[in-house]
């Protein structure tokens, strides 16, 4: 068993828009999968599929809960994903893709107090002919 120490230099990013109201899940994330910043740290509010990999797409898993120091990793941490919740748009390092918004359903995601939703595309014809 490996025990791993950190000390975190700065307050945490709360990602929440409504503290009590969600639900979180931890994953194992692969340090050489995980888009770090600078000081290899996977920052709060990076949305991640199952792999830990920053998902910009319909792959998208949850939302990474609090910043991850990966300085002293191993190779693998385990972290706090959001998979259902009220999450503040302006607390994230990029803003979530439609594709994004479709792929987490139990989140939802708050624009100064308003729920944000999504266009559905209009429904296309498409014709075969044999």
């Amino acid at each position: 068993m490996r025990q791993s120490r950190y000390s975190i230099t700065g307050a945490q990013k709360n990602i929440l828009a409504f503290h009590g109201l969600y639900l979180n899940t931890n994953i194992k994330v692969n340090k050489s999968d995980a888009t770090l910043d600078a000081n290899e740290i996977l920052p709060a509010g990076t949305i991640v599929d199952k792999a830990g990999k920053t998902a910009a797409d319909a792959t998208a898993f949850g939302v990474v809960y609090e910043d991850v120091d990966f300085k002293d990793s191993q190779g693998t941490e385990i972290v706090p994903v959001t998979i259902f919740g009220f999450v503040n748009v302006h607390e994230l390092p990029v803003q979530p893709s439609a594709a994004v918004i479709t792929a987490l359903k139990m989140i939802q995601f708050i624009d100064d107090g308003l729920v944000t939703t999504t266009t559905t595309a209009p429904a296309t014809t498409t014709t075969t002919t044999v």
